[in-house]
């Protein structure tokens, strides 16, 4: 399907958040989850339905990568994959 994926500054913030921990106590694990979860969100540019979508939210669907969650919106007119949020799933969900 060839979408484009597309990162905003409150979801690498996001990340960096979410990741500041492990990187600090863990870097060599930390960078190997970081990529693994990199290639994993690249999956979205032939399979932007993988994720299974939100209920409150039309349009918006959640990707796993325990235990963090990928929160995204497919733009088929557009063909992209916009994502909103990265987030631990430990914490409540965010309002998108």
């Amino acid at each position: 399907m060839d979408f484009q994926v597309l990162y905003t500054e409150p979801e690498l913030a996001d990340l960096e958040e979410v990741m500041r921990w492990p990187w600090e106590n863990h870097p060599g694990t930390s960078e190997r989850f970081a990529n693994a979860l990199l290639n994993h969100v690249d999956l979205l540019k032939d399979l932007p339905y993988l994720g299974a979508p939100v209920r409150r939210y039309h349009g918006v669907r959640r990707l796993q990568h325990s235990p963090l969650l990928v929160y995204y919106r497919g733009v088929l007119e557009s063909r992209r994959v916009e994502i909103l949020h990265l987030w631990h799933s430990s914490r409540r969900d965010p309002l998108l």
